[in-house]
């Protein structure tokens, strides 16, 4: 069997665009029209398209009959799910409003440029003030084709506002005197800009009905259980007769596909319509305009604590640009945000208030780090301010207020139950592998001499709470040679499962990793899964991987004992040589293969198939992270010239991967402090709508990462597991973001908001 990472370096690894199955010959091609206006009525004419070459059939809402049964929430009116085709109105530019289906992709692609469509524009809401105040709706009940149907706010109302929350942790009752008499209160907006996700394959679907009615598809997705769940009640139809595969290779993720887009909902109408497979990939241009966004809060954060640097209370009211429909992003605040408000501090008191608004803007979905980033940035960013405000070290403010070791488990005050950590030896020991005393010596000097290039050295201790709670399931079965294949609810969109889940099988059963077949994604193999989404993978599917295959050691065991009439009690696996002997008698031995060929005379099978719950348990991985930035003054040019990082993963099954895992993160959130930041005008016209445009940050702009383990196992699960897949960014923006401002902060500058382009840094360098 062949490594996938071999697959991936030597191209071999087949996408959705690649794929080449039977059932799929003579499928056609499916290719969007999208909307041009950021807020505007419609009238769609499709005549043109309709009679070009090749042209199989062209649609608008007007005959589409597949309409959303649910917002991504429960919690969301329904009025706020997208439909699969813009109806009456588009609310974001790049909104689906038709679609063409033709023999081949470039005769789509012709004949969507013959679809004319007719805006009568209206003022476009571009931010959560706007959202907020301007007399601008973006649903008008009179338009909706869903009037009456809801879950959650009444539809009746006509707002802005997707959902309101309020959470004042456990009982705590808002306090304004906690902030109106502290010595030091911090009070700060901090912007967090919407980011892509970027992957390297975009978003693509592919659809094909079978003769007994059943459907299958093969989608882009991180969640293919959860997108067979979504579209089953759209197309009336049972989980067993929907057969969905997660590629069969995902070429990246990081949560823009967490959630179907209506592109992925529609394709299999369309191939129902026409009455053959349909295929459709997305370019890069659609990609970049119109797949989901990431971030998008303003967050408006209270510091308060003493003035010899006690912190005690933090307060955040943050601001959500959901875009103009609900999707993943508009769930995160409260489940994800609010309970990491005191990050890893011993803060007492802490208040937290969201407000959801809809926009004219793509949707937002999750990105890595989603929820909990945001604010642990701006915590972080409100830490260093603290400490140049009461002229103390930041490193020192920040050790004097770290959880300890023995706080944990350690109950926060927004109502979170961190597990085993030790926040202060991974500052201490951060702070020895970036040589944090010579950093500051060398800056001293530089400052000095104000021609000089300047450093600055930015700081981030972090944690964050992963999984969501549930479990994952797994299946492990012994084949009649003796292999085994792994089948898990969970996906991969380049993160090794593979590799890691041989490794977990392979240490309890005691089969040779090569002889494991991992199988994910694909629904016909497992009924149930969540998929790859908020760092939850070795912590579910690894344990119930784990879990399947002692139980399967447990039956092997049973049946050798018979076999070689003998106790059961006195049976034991020697996992060396993957062989069940006798206690005492290694020479009289049973191999997997001639158990499993035992059960197949029995017509039986030697296998488990198991669901780990975690009991609510999630787990929080940990960290500190220093950055070092250089900055020439004069231009307002930085790099980053030195990064260092100790995490906290828990148990690391493969190290190898977990050090591949924290590199990418890092990249992912330094680049939001490089430039990464999807841009608009101010009619709502996206200005990012390629990587010449989009700053996506290279690998020339990266130094050496060092990265140090630490392993504090998680005693949430039998297996010590945390989590890694959202760790780096988490770690890296504030540090990063620190270390921007710290290098310039002799120079008055005390804030700039991410993205700390050059122009922005000389920009404020100069007005300071």
């Amino acid at each position: 069997m062949v490594d996938e990472n071999v697959l991936f370096i030597t191209g071999q690894a087949t996408y959705i665009d690649d794929l080449d199955v039977p059932i799929l010959a003579g499928a056609a091609h499916a290719v969007f029209v999208r909307s041009t206006a950021a807020h505007a009525r419609i009238r769609v004419d499709l005549d043109s398209a309709r009679g070009a070459p090749g042209v199989l059939v062209a649609i608008a809402a007007a005959d589409n009959p597949i309409l959303p049964t649910l917002a991504y929430s429960p919690d969301h009116p329904l009025r706020f799910a997208q439909p699969l085709l813009a109806e009456h109105k588009v609310r974001y530019v790049g909104e689906p409003v038709a679609v063409v289906v033709a023999a081949t992709r470039a005769q789509a692609v012709d004949a969507a440029e013959l679809v004319v469509i007719d805006y009568d524009e209206l003022t476009p809401v571009l931010s959560t003030h706007d959202a907020l105040f301007s007399d601008v709706r973006l649903f008008d009940l009179p338009d909706q084709a869903r009037l009456g149907a809801h879950s959650g706010i009444a539809d009746t109302e006509t707002t802005n506002v997707i959902r309101t929350h309020v959470d004042d942790g456990l009982g705590q009752r808002f306090e304004p005197a906690v902030f109106e008499n502290a010595d030091v209160v911090i009070e700060h907006e901090f912007r967090n800009p919407r980011q892509l996700a970027a992957p390297i394959e975009c978003r693509g679907a592919t659809a094909t009905w079978t003769d007994d009615g059943h459907l299958h598809v093969w989608v882009s997705t991180q969640t293919p259980h959860s997108y067979r769940s979504r579209i089953a009640p759209m197309y009336d139809l049972a989980l067993s007769s929907i057969h969905v595969i997660a590629g069969p290779f995902v070429g990246g993720g990081f949560g823009g596909k967490g959630a179907p887009g209506p592109e992925e909902q529609l394709i299999p109408y369309l191939a129902r319509l026409v009455e053959r497979p349909v295929r459709w990939v997305e370019s890069r241009t659609e990609n970049l305009m119109s797949a989901p966004h990431g971030r998008a809060e303003d967050i408006h954060l209270w510091l308060a604590g003493t003035s010899d640097g006690d912190l005690q209370a933090v307060k955040v009211q943050m601001h959500k640009d959901a875009g103009a429909y609900a999707s993943s992003g508009a769930g995160l605040p409260n489940r994800w945000t609010a309970p990491m408000l005191a990050g890893t501090y011993s803060i007492s008191h802490t208040e937290f208030e969201q407000i959801t608004h809809v926009t004219n803007r793509p949707p937002v979905a999750a990105l890595r780090g989603a929820g909990r980033g945001p604010v642990i940035a701006a915590l972080e960013r409100a830490v260093d301010m603290f400490a140049s405000e009461i002229g103390m070290d930041p490193a020192e403010l920040r050790r004097r207020n770290l959880l300890t070791a023995a706080d944990m488990p350690y109950a926060s005050p927004t109502g979170a139950l961190y597990d085993d950590a030790d926040y202060a030896e991974a500052l201490e020991r951060v702070l020895v592998l970036a040589d944090y005393t010579a950093l500051r010596a060398t800056q001293a000097v530089r400052r000095a001499t104000p021609t000089e290039l300047q450093i600055g050295i930015g700081i981030a201790s972090y944690n964050h709470r992963t999984c969501g709670g549930g479990g994952e399931s797994a299946l492990v079965r012994i084949n009649a040679d003796g292999s085994a294949t792994v089948v898990t609810g969970t996906t991969s969109q380049g993160q090794g499962h593979e590799a890691t889940w041989r490794k977990i099988a392979s240490g309890e059963l005691g089969i040779a990793p090569e002889r494991i077949t991992v199988i994910e994604g694909n629904t016909d193999e497992i009924s149930t899964g969540v998929g790859a989404i908020g760092s939850r993978s070795v912590q579910t599917a690894g344990l119930a991987i784990h879990e399947a295959s002692a139980d399967v050691v447990s039956q092997a065991a049973t049946l050798a004992a018979q076999m070689l009439e003998a106790a059961e009690a006195d049976v034991v696996l020697d996992r060396q040589a993957g062989t069940f002997h006798v206690v005492g008698t290694p020479s009289r031995s049973l191999g997997w293969a001639d158990l499993a060929i035992e059960m197949q005379a029995r017509d039986e099978q030697l296998s488990c198939d198991h669901v780990y719950e975690n009991g609510g348990k999630d787990v929080y991985p940990s960290g500190c992270h220093v950055a070092v930035v250089q900055v020439d003054a004069e231009t307002g040019e930085w790099k980053l010239i030195q990064y260092a990082a100790v995490d906290d993963a828990g148990v690391r099954v493969n190290d190898q991967i977990v050090q591949d895992q924290l590199r990418g993160g890092i990249a992912l959130g330094a680049a939001q402090v490089m430039g990464e930041e999807a841009l608009f005008d101010d009619a709502g016209n996206p200005l990012t709508t390629s990587f010449l445009d989009y700053q996506i940050a290279s690998i020339d702009q990266f130094c050496q990462i060092d990265l140090e383990a630490q392993v504090v196992p998680s005693s949430f699960n039998a297996g010590g597991y945390k989590a890694v897949g959202e760790s780096g960014p988490i770690g890296a923006t504030p540090a990063v973001h620190n270390a921007v401002l710290d290098a310039i902060a002799h120079l008055g500058v005390r804030h700039i908001d991410i993205p700390c382009t050059p122009q922005k840094v000389w920009q404020a360098i100069n007005s300071a």
